[in-house]
């Protein structure tokens, strides 16, 4: 009975022992969901579009650019936009269609390993991949990145928005527009796998430190927050608890239904009036 018991109690400790070596050496598969642009993004990109080749660690990288309807030299604003995990950066060309500030311009990135980039999606590959998008850009405009930092705003959604803070803590930032935005990468993990087991996570985006970082910026950038009530996979609690945590930096803009997905076209109106304020 005492051996069965041991065999028992090994059996388990093993399994145990594969479930925690198997999530260790999967995080990134499961934080990262890299694919191509496929035939359905033939006529993504729109006619005035561009674009953006340029190298990082990661590999050879492209970005792309949609420029302001105005005749300006440069752009009033330049919004950077950040994806979630699951999509591409020509999934926002919509922003482009719907804003109605003729003189606003936007740069759409692409993480390592996404779309035409290539490579591996680290919290440094993908910082590099955004500030090397920048000095692309800067290129193409033929004027110096200064000129371009100066129009700087940002936006992203999910690990975006976590990517978008990363950036704005880099970069002068005047407008960050988050949308499904978690206060840590390892507290959102904590909600899928447990508490014990989020330990396990390498890479840590942490928005309360960000937050906490550009809450010492001057001038503050302008912060608004849009999370939907029905979001299963990143908790609304953790929106509200970062509007909470900084109320002088951030305004909460609860999203009634919408899930993590649906959350961007059920308040498209409101996150488009939120950028043209």
């Amino acid at each position: 009975m005492l051996k069965w018991r041991r065999i028992i109690v090994l059996a388990v400790c093993l399994a145990f022992l594969v479930l925690v070596l198997s999530l260790y050496f999967r995080q990134h598969s499961m934080l990262y969901h890299p694919r191509p642009y496929d035939a359905r993004y033939a006529d993504a990109l729109p006619q005035d579009g561009a674009e953006l080749h340029f190298r990082t660690i990661a590999g050879k990288q492209v970005a792309f650019y949609l420029p302001a309807e105005s005749a300006d030299r440069l752009p009033k604003r330049i919004w950077v936009v950040f994806c979630g995990n699951g999509s591409l950066a020509l999934d926002w060309t919509w922003l482009q269609g719907q804003d109605r500030q003729s003189r606003d311009a936007f740069l759409l990135i692409d993480y390592p390993g996404y779309g035409k980039s290539e490579g591996y999606a680290t919290i440094a590959a993908t910082r590099a991949a955004a500030d090397n998008a920048l000095d692309a850009l800067a290129a193409r405009l033929a004027v110096n990145e200064h000129e371009i930092e100066s129009r700087l705003d940002v936006i992203g959604h999910s690990l975006g928005a976590a990517v978008a803070l990363d950036f704005a803590t880099q970069h002068p930032v005047g407008h960050i527009i988050l949308i499904s935005v978690f206060t840590t990468l390892r507290e959102e993990a904590a909600t899928i796998v447990g508490g014990p087991l989020s330990h396990l996570l390498v890479e840590n985006y942490d928005n309360r430190a960000a937050l906490r970082e550009l809450a010492r910026h001057t001038p503050l950038p302008k912060i608004d927050i849009f999370h939907g009530t029905e979001d299963g996979t990143i908790p609304i609690r953790m929106g509200r608890e970062l509007a909470e945590d900084f109320p002088a930096l951030v305004k909460f803009h609860p999203v009634a239904g919408g899930n993590h997905v649906s959350v961007i076209s059920k308040a498209a109106r409101e996150i488009l009036a939120a950028m043209n304020e």
